[in-house]
């Protein structure tokens, strides 16, 4: 996992060939866009959601997601946004990974961070991730990028 702020995107642009063109999308988004977005190298979204109706933090157990195929970057536009991950060989899977739809939902211990408007997160096969858990405020608007490996 990388974590950091979109002025200091540029030091991960020679970690995927996607990365340089993907970070100057999102340091030039129009903060009122929203919906879906396809370029060549990467897809993705951008929504506004109440994370109030998203908090996974009082589950017994908390589903993670790990996809194969793509990488994520959650990059946070405004509001605040916790995002649960963990290592996948940490967890235990509850499904079959879903080749068509490149997920795999595990369960597990898991740690925490706090992105605020302007940071990212970039999550690998590896990284297990449960976005949408509640910040510090209840709206969240946020962009998500997924680059094909």
């Amino acid at each position: 996992m990388i974590t950091g702020n979109i002025k200091d995107a540029k030091r991960y642009y020679s970690v995927n060939e996607n990365f340089e063109s993907a970070f100057k999308f999102l340091e030039k988004l129009d903060i009122d866009s929203t919906g879906e977005f396809e370029f060549e190298g990467f897809r993705g979204c951008i929504s506004e959601m109440e994370t109030s109706d998203l908090t996974k933090e009082g589950k017994e157990k908390t589903i993670l997601e790990a996809h194969r195929k793509y990488l994520d970057i959650h990059f946070v536009i405004d509001g605040s946004e916790g995002i649960g991950y963990a290592n996948i060989d940490t967890l235990k899977a509850e499904t079959e990974y879903n080749e068509e739809e490149d997920y795999l939902l595990l369960t597990g211990r898991k740690d925490k961070i706090i992105l605020q408007p302007g940071e990212f997160c970039v999550v690998f096969p590896e990284d297990a991730h449960t976005p949408g858990m509640c910040g510090i405020d209840n709206k969240l608007k946020k962009a998500v990028v997924k680059i094909k490996l």
